[in-house]
C-alpha cells in the first residue's frame, strides 16, 4: 500500500475534495464534492447539485490531499471514522518500523 493511502486512512476525510472514479452505479461516476460527513459505510458529499450520499464499498475514489491526487478503494476505508484513523496510524507506525 502506498504511503499516500496510509496517510489518508489515518485522517478524518471531512473537508477533503473527493470524486467517484469507479462505481457499480454508473450515475455515481464523476460525482465530486467536499466531504461533509462520513460514516462506516458512506460519504456525504456537498456537490454543485446539493448533498449526495455515496457508499464506500465497491467504489474507487480520487481524493485531493496535500496537493496530490490519491486513488483509494472504498473497501479499504469502509470503517467507522475512529476505527479508520486507528488502523491508519497502526499502518503508518509499522511502515516506519515502530514495533507495537
Amino acid at each position: 500500500m502506498r504511503r499516500g493511502v496510509q496517510s489518508l486512512i489515518a485522517i478524518d476525510w471531512i473537508g477533503l475534495k473527493v470524486e467517484v472514479e469507479d462505481s457499480p452505479n454508473k450515475f455515481e461516476i464523476g460525482l465530486a464534492g467536499e466531504v461533509v460527513d462520513e460514516t462506516q459505510n458512506t460519504l456525504k458529499l456537498k456537490t454543485e447539485k446539493g448533498l449526495k450520499v455515496v457508499a464506500k464499498r465497491g467504489r474507487t475514489f480520487k481524493v485531493w490531499y496535500m496537493g496530490h491526487v490519491v486513488r483509494v478503494r472504498g473497501d479499504i476505508v469502509a470503517l467507522r471514522p475512529e476505527e479508520k484513523i486507528a488502523k491508519g496510524l497502526i499502518m503508518l507506525k509499522r511502515k516506519k518500523g515502530v514495533k507495537l
